[in-house]
């Protein structure tokens, strides 16, 4: 089967987040969009029964879980627990908030979160910056697991170095990518596809793939998979 793959800026305008894999696509477990929070201005503030990850791509501000401040910065991998009251305020003088932001299927198909805030359980985010943690080439190194809470969906760090070939191998569930730096060669079912920086890229599941390094810089991308795999 063939992967889908888009890139954020043929898709992002300014106002409107991208929905890079959305419900169109049909995806097994999670969709993703890319967006950003201009200086002084907030991400929604609401309330909703499921989890989400966030990954900042690059800026700082203030994340508000239940009224309890928690800075975060590029290279943070968020996970925000449901019922939480949240919302992300661009506060730290850096230009705008890039983010991605992934999603259980169940937020699509409630039609979202529509309420602005309200009483919270109090749990905590878990936040974890990619350089606290190892990031060297080789295999996809955790990140945000189910011991972080996660029930969907869990996400890991992908680095390659030139030269590099993933193994070949074919699972039940998909993989759900972000590419952060540089570019490789996915291959599925034995086509080649170039995948490179901005790229959100969705597996579907039962298909043979790997990743491949071309000439140039490393490569480093997000993965989410499915909690059952």
């Amino acid at each position: 089967m063939e992967p889908i793959i888009r890139n954020y800026r043929d898709h992002y305008s300014p106002g409107n987040a991208a929905r890079l894999i959305n419900m169109n696509d049909n995806p097994p477990t999670t969709t993703l969009s890319y967006s950003h929070i201009h200086p002084g201005e907030t991400s929604s503030h609401h309330i909703h029964p499921w989890e989400h990850e966030v990954f900042v791509i690059k800026g700082s501000g203030t994340l508000v879980c239940d009224g309890v401040n928690y800075p975060v910065k590029a290279g943070d991998a968020i996970y925000i627990p449901p019922n939480v009251d949240h919302y992300t305020l661009n506060d730290g003088g850096e230009g705008d908030i890039e983010r991605i932001e992934i999603n259980p299927l169940l937020s699509s198909r409630s039609g979202g979160a529509k309420n602005n805030g309200g009483t919270g359980t109090g749990r905590p985010p878990v936040i974890k910056n990619l350089a606290d943690l190892d990031t060297s080439p080789g295999a996809a190194r955790p990140v945000l697991t189910a011991e972080d809470g996660a029930r969907h969906y869990v996400l890991a760090h992908r680095g390659m170095a030139d030269g590099e070939v993933s193994p070949n191998h074919i699972h039940e569930g998909e993989h759900l990518a972000y590419f952060l730096e540089g570019g490789c060669i996915l291959t599925c079912d034995g086509k080649e596809y170039t995948v490179s920086e901005g790229d959100a890229i969705l597996v579907p599941p039962n298909t043979e793939h790997e990743w491949s390094r071309s000439a140039g810089p490393v490569a480093n991308w997000l993965v989410f998979n499915p909690v059952r795999n």
